[in-house]
């Protein structure tokens, strides 16, 4: 696709030799004959590149440039302006609004060839930076909902094993009491495999915890949270505990 270069001219003579020449070096030229139109095709178009003359009725070349600096979608085209005034404050001026370049009047096809390229590689590697930037930081952003999912479900895990674990240790040492203060051999023997089956009981919920370790990883904490896989696990405690 040609490249869009929006060409703001009042002079219809050096309007025409400017829009031949960007045709000849294979840009899409857009014309607009004076400030007010070169607005409204800038913000219609939104081209690689403006060269936009400075002394024009109405709106001259530092209006228009200062209107299309308070659009966002305007304010990053790279602005070249054209001139007959060599004056340096006329260039600062010019400089202080955003203006990327100036070429004086009459302008050469070298000139002007070297200028476009100029501001065109300009152009692409801001593109280029702002992309890798915006890679990063789209990476970076789904590198901290990772690490919040796993943070998320590392909480469950604490908060289930701060919850079940109390009532199995608190049924094994009243079983222990019971077993100490027991001179019956069938009661110890009863509460001895009430022991064992607490233990073992106790040991699952352990190494069930040991192994939902080992997989809470921030890749997959989202879909653990997610389904719920965290509390599916422990639901077989939770109805042992309740009997």
């Amino acid at each position: 696709m040609k490249q869009k270069i929006l060409i703001i001219e009042d002079d219809r003579a050096t309007r025409i030799n400017l829009l031949k020449f960007l045709e000849s070096e294979g840009f899409y030229p857009i014309e607009a004959e004076d400030g007010r139109q070169g607005i409204e095709l800038a913000q219609v178009h939104l081209p690689e590149l403006i060269i936009c003359d400075i002394l024009m009725p109405e709106l001259d070349g530092y209006d228009v440039l200062n209107e299309l600096q308070k659009n966002p979608e305007t304010a990053t085209i790279p602005f070249i302006f054209l001139t007959v005034s060599s004056n340096n404050e006329d260039l600062r001026h010019g400089m202080e609004l955003g203006a990327d370049d100036y070429l004086n009047k009459p302008v050469t096809s070298e000139q002007l060839r070297g200028a476009i390229a100029s501001r065109l590689k300009k152009k692409q590697v801001f593109l280029e930076r702002y992309s890798t930037v915006s890679e990063s930081s789209k990476t970076l952003e789904q590198k901290l909902e990772q690490l919040q999912e796993l943070l998320n479900a590392k909480d469950t895990l604490l908060d289930y094993l701060s919850q079940r674990i109390r009532k199995p240790l608190s049924s094994m040492i009243h079983t222990l009491d019971q077993l100490k203060n027991s001179s019956d051999e069938q009661e110890r023997n009863v509460h001895i495999k009430t022991l064992q089956q607490e233990s073992a009981h106790f040991l699952a919920m352990v190494n069930k915890i040991s192994e939902l370790q080992r997989i809470l990883t921030p890749e997959n904490a989202q879909v653990l949270n997610q389904f719920n896989f965290l509390d599916s696990e422990f639901e077989d405690y939770q109805i042992e505990d309740k009997v």
